[in-house]
């Protein structure tokens, strides 16, 4: 019988709007073929941050839509699978009694990922887009923002190190629902959000202030809105927009109240709720950066996952790419807190050789 050239992986993500999988087939990171999607829209977020619950209705309904999942893995032969939870998850009371009822119906074992694990995951996915569209960031400056439901994930990298990484507790359905619908409908909406993203802001604005920034790239399930609202291709890899061309629309959008929107860009009430948060946000954003482009990829979250595991696997380069760059990132947040270098460096060289000598003896590879 002929060995199979190929391995199979699911990779699974329970968000805040949507639970996700995808299943591939790969050999090696060049050698990666999607051969079945699944998006199931589910209002976890907005239950979440309002009631820091999750229902027990909804508990079922995740538990069912997995186990639909779980048939569609095992027709299709999967070997591998990654489980992972964000936002939503993480911040849910009753988080233990979920990932128990999912494990006891469908075996599934799911990872719960803190909030700059998962700003990473999706950085890795955009940077590697990036790369191929010949966007490297060498000798230059770029700013990747992540924008969820519920966080907000700054990455600073020059000369293609992570030079900054600051994460925050605003997304859009969290910003939503910081405001009630009064408040959301009135004239002055826009100018009490915008003192609020103003004054959330701060720190990046006073870490960047003498950053050298080439290009912004902006992702996130709210970026396809945005696009939508520009006429532009919402199924586009990649996206490259003239700042001027945001700020036309943010001007536009500026004088506009929520029944305004609806009327305007011919929206749902649903989705209309979002255009304030997400256009004010973006605007803070490039407030921040006086740049002249901006960038949007389509990458998820659930495409980080899927490279980090392939990843590693199968190419020691990029293993040791990735290492490197995270150490990298580990000493400039140190850098930002005074730390002593000399002091540092000692004990990561006694901590190597310790590791070294008795690593063998505790059975680690």
């Amino acid at each position: 019988m002929k060995k199979k050239s190929y391995t199979t992986f699911a990779a699974i993500h329970l968000g805040s709007e949507m639970i996700s999988m995808q299943i591939v087939e790969y050999r090696n990171m060049n050698k990666v073929k999607v051969i079945e999607q699944c998006n199931h829209r589910v209002k976890l977020g907005e239950e979440t941050f309002k009631n820091k619950i999750i229902p027990f209705s909804m508990v079922s309904e995740i538990c069912e839509l997995l186990q639909g999942y779980k048939r569609l893995m095992s027709e299709y032969g999967v070997e591998e699978c990654s489980v992972q939870a964000t936002t939503a998850v993480r911040e849910a009371l009753n988080q233990v009694f979920l990932l128990d009822q999912i494990y006891i119906k469908t075996g599934l074992k799911v990872k719960v990922v803190d909030m700059p694990q998962e700003i990473y995951t999706k950085y890795t996915a955009i940077r590697q887009t990036l790369r191929s569209e010949g966007i490297n960031g060498k000798d230059y400056g770029m700013l990747l923002m992540d924008i969820s439901s519920g966080g907000l994930g700054i990455t600073f990298v020059d000369d293609e190190k992570i030079k900054y990484q600051q994460n925050f507790h605003v997304g859009i359905i969290r910003i939503k629902e910081s405001f009630n619908r009064n408040q959301r409908n009135g004239m002055q909406f826009n100018l009490a959000l915008t003192e609020f993203l103003a004054s959330t802001m701060g720190p990046v604005r006073e870490a960047l202030k003498d950053a050298n920034i080439r290009y912004l790239i902006l992702s996130g399930t709210e970026t396809e809105l945005l696009l939508q609202m520009l006429g532009l291709d919402t199924q586009a890899k990649v996206t490259r927009i003239k700042a001027e061309e945001f700020m036309e629309l943010f001007h536009k959008v500026h004088k506009l109240n929520l029944p305004q929107i609806i009327k305007v860009f011919k929206i749902k009430e649903s989705v209309a709720e979002l255009v304030l948060p997400t256009i004010l946000l973006y605007e803070q954003l490039l407030a921040l950066v006086p740049t002249k482009e901006i960038i949007i990829t389509a990458d998820r979250f659930i495409d980080g996952i899927q490279l980090l595991h392939i990843g590693p696997k199968t190419d020691k380069e990029y293993a040791a790419e990735l290492e490197k760059e995270q150490l990298s990132l580990i000493h400039n947040i140190g850098e930002h807190y005074n730390y002593d270098v000399k002091h540092a460096k000692q004990v990561e060289r006694l901590a190597l050789a310790m590791f070294d000598k008795l690593s063998k003896s505790h059975g680690m590879d």
